[in-house]
């Protein structure tokens, strides 16, 4: 990502290099799983520069990672455990996206385009929880459009900037991305220790009860 970052930095004369024809459209939304940011802000920019228009841009960008997204829901519904097995290193991540998911389906769905460092695990994660088809797909269409407008909004906004700036996103995605497990691994440990707590608890109640009171 950085070194295609520098090279539209060092030649702007991308822009001229873009036509608006429906193919044009078509790798935008494509890519936007691979490129993520890059595709709405550059979309955006060459829409400021009067290259590209901004509803075919929009439409092609949400429907692309909302296909995406939607194809990893399915891999993940249908190939949960084989991923676990064959990439063990993912075992973590995708326990603790797993519980998040169970516990807010709604929300999980809905950020499944915004999760910096959990864009290809969370969708799965949603397939592996069997979380609802009429859940999961308007609710992350809905994820998938509003993350559209707001990233080509900035590149709208700032023009050939962005181009500069978004050199940044990729350290930045790792950090929010490195937090957010973080958080997510503390939240799930401590739900494990209040349910033990309370397990024990009630265990201790059962056993009580079953010894009965004291002989008078």
């Amino acid at each position: 990502m950085r070194l295609l970052v520098s090279l539209l930095v060092a030649d702007a004369t991308w822009l001229s290099a873009l036509t608006d024809a429906p193919w044009t459209y078509l790798v935008l939304g494509a890519s936007a799983i691979i490129t993520e940011e890059l595709a709405p802000i550059f979309g955006g920019i060459a829409v400021h520069e009067k290259e590209l228009r901004l509803a075919p841009l929009l439409v092609s960008i949400t429907v692309g990672g909302w296909l995406a997204t939607t194809l990893l829901y399915a891999v993940g519904r249908l190939k949960w455990d084989t991923i676990r097995r064959r990439f063990p290193r993912t075992r973590a991540t995708g326990t603790v996206a797993l519980r998040v998911v169970r516990r807010n389906p709604w929300t999980a769905s809905f950020l499944v385009r915004f999760a910096f460092g959990l864009r290809l695990v969370l969708p799965m994660a949603c397939g592996a929880a069997r979380v609802p088809l009429l859940v999961y797909l308007p609710v992350s269409l809905i994820g998938s459009a509003l993350w559209t407008a707001l990233f080509s909004a900035v590149g709208y906004a700032a023009g050939e900037a962005a181009v500069q700036a978004i050199g940044h996103l990729g350290k930045a995605g790792e950090v929010v991305g490195a937090i957010s497990v973080t958080v997510a691994l503390l939240a799930f440990v401590r739900w494990q220790r209040r349910r033990q707590e309370r397990k024990a608890s009630r265990q201790a109640t059962q056993r009580h009860a079953e010894d009965g009171p004291p002989a008078g």
